[in-house]
């Protein structure tokens, strides 16, 4: 009985060692497992391996990874989301991406965007005419656009925004010669050129895109009908990864959206065009597409965004030469909404000429008094060619500025042999002035034909200018002999007046605007 008590003493002592072994038992095991998952990797003789052969395992599995996700193409459904811990979406596929620290994302320097703009574009695929005598004849009555060079201007145009690297590339609508189906597709392939840099390109329609029954293509002697967009669907259908697919918003009603370029600034790209019942030269904004617009502005507003709204049509009266079918027809609807939301600048097509106008809320208001600014885009398919560029700056001012295609440099990138195209700067104005003099020409009765080569000239200069937004000047034109030459022999030439209309709408250069924030009642 003694010893049976002497020994049941120990019993406490016996249970706190075996605890204490089966606790070293646990951890030992839990080291051996993380050494196997994670950490260092151990041998199976258990000696770790070298951080050399660790690095080298790494490597090989980022490989691997990297491997397997290019070859995985993915899209953003509207149930998608995306955890930017851990990936950016870029070009339709997620890339994972390490993200920066805090003080990494302070040090880098934010550059607001800029976008690239070209309006009247009129594109011509080669595969749609044979540059024979159909072609030439629809060239000659045309209007200064260089069509025989449509290709080489496209091309020159996406070259340059993959150079320059722009937030966005804009077109304002007219894009194609008269809404060819071929033209379209001819066209959307060539910007796809510009997508696959990274760069996005945003497009609406212009009169010419949709329902255009003078659609046509040129072989030989003969211009045949060619088949045409007859639907915005259509239209959707070819361009929609050129703004649609990646819009923040949509209007149901039009070809508008709204694409944004950064977390602070909207592109409100508008549907002016009307082209359900028929194609109409003139535009209009819909009373829905007006709701939609409103409520997109004060969406805007409400976070604080800058939103440049795009459009084709003209908001305010920019020409005493073109008085019909250029300004919307409701543009005042248009500009009160604009001006209800202090927007600073609207962006236009259409005129086929270069200009830049403040709207008045009244006669003889001050000049520094707030209005919508409107810029319009020159015809990028008419010499000198030009398109522009609208950047914000760090205090929220914007800038504008028209720029030439250097078709030239082009020309000579690629080996091309064309005279033409590589003196393009000379050739470009002197097609255009020689197609514009020879129609006037044909309005004068009998005239000798040395007088009429030198009165046609000054007209198609002063047009090309005007076209261009080059400043004219009255008192040195009225000086010269080829006017004195027309109040002699044509006074009453409808060209007189044209002259006259296009110098006092052109008083100055045409090519800049700056818009600072302070301009702005109440900033």
């Amino acid at each position: 009985m003694k010893n049976n008590i002497s020994w049941r003493k120990y019993i406490p002592a016996l249970i706190y060692v075996l605890l204490l072994l089966g606790c070293l038992a646990v951890v030992f095991l839990a080291g051996r497992f993380a050494g196997h998952r994670g950490g260092e990797e151990t041998s199976a003789f258990g000696e770790e391996t070298s951080s050399e052969a660790q690095e080298q395992k790494e490597e090989s599995s980022a490989e691997q990874t990297k491997t397997e996700d290019d070859t995985k193409e993915t899209s953003l459904g509207e149930d998608d989301s995306l955890d930017k811990s851990r990936g950016a979406w870029s070009g339709g596929k997620c890339i994972d991406q390490e993200m920066p620290s805090e003080d990494e994302r302070e040090d880098e320097s934010y550059v607001p965007p800029r976008v690239m703009l070209a309006s009247d574009l009129h594109y011509i695929s080669p595969d749609t005419h044979d540059n024979g005598a159909a072609f030439q004849r629809m060239v000659a009555q045309d209007d200064g656009k260089i069509s025989q060079y449509s290709q080489a201007l496209i091309d020159t145009l996406t070259e340059e925004a993959i150079r320059n690297r722009p937030s966005a590339l804009v077109l304002t609508g007219d894009i194609t010669l008269n809404g060819e189906r071929e033209n379209h597709l001819k066209l959307a392939e060539g910007l796809h050129r510009v997508t696959e840099e990274g760069i996005p390109v945003l497009v609406i329609p212009g009169n010419h895109d949709i329902k255009n029954k003078n659609a046509a293509e040129y072989f030989g002697e003969e211009r045949t009908e060619a088949e045409y967009l007859e639907t915005a669907q259509d239209f959707e259908e070819i361009y929609h990864e050129f703004g649609y697919d990646q819009a923040v918003s949509r209007d149901d009603f039009s070809l508008s959206y709204v694409y944004a370029l950064d977390d602070a600034h909207w592109m409100m790209m508008l549907d002016t065009c009307q082209y359900e019942d028929r194609n109409h030269v003139d535009g209009r904004l819909k009373d829905q597409t007006l709701e939609w617009m409103d409520e997109m502005l004060a969406q805007a507003k409400e976070q604080g965004i800058e939103v440049l709204p795009v459009g084709h049509h003209n908001l305010l009266s920019e020409s005493r030469l073109y008085t019909i079918e250029c300004t919307m027809e409701n543009h005042q609807d248009i500009i009160r909404v604009f001006e209800n939301y202090e927007l600073p600048l609207y962006v236009s097509g259409h005129l086929h000429a270069q200009r830049i106008k403040k709207h008045k809320a009244e006669p003889g208001a001050a000049a520094d008094a707030y209005g919508v600014s409107e810029i319009v885009l020159p015809p990028y398919s008419i010499p000198p060619c030009q398109y522009g560029w609208v950047k914000w700056e760090e205090d929220g001012s914007m800038l504008f500025e028209t720029r030439k295609a250097d078709v030239a440099a082009w020309a000579r990138d690629h080996g091309c042999q064309d005279e033409d195209l590589l003196e393009f700067d000379q050739y470009g104005p002197e097609f255009m002035n020689n197609v514009i003099r020879e129609q006037v020409k044909k309005t004068f009765g009998t005239i000798p034909e040395s007088l009429k080569d030198e009165m046609a000239a000054l007209y198609s200069e002063l047009y090309f200018d005007y076209c261009a937004g080059n400043r004219m000047n009255w008192d040195q034109v009225r000086t010269t002999k080829a006017y004195q030459l027309w109040e002699r022999f044509a006074p009453d030439n409808r060209y007189v007046k044209n002259m006259s209309q296009m110098i006092e709408d052109v008083k100055q250069d045409l090519h800049d605007w700056k818009w600072t924030k302070g301009d702005l009642p109440g900033d």
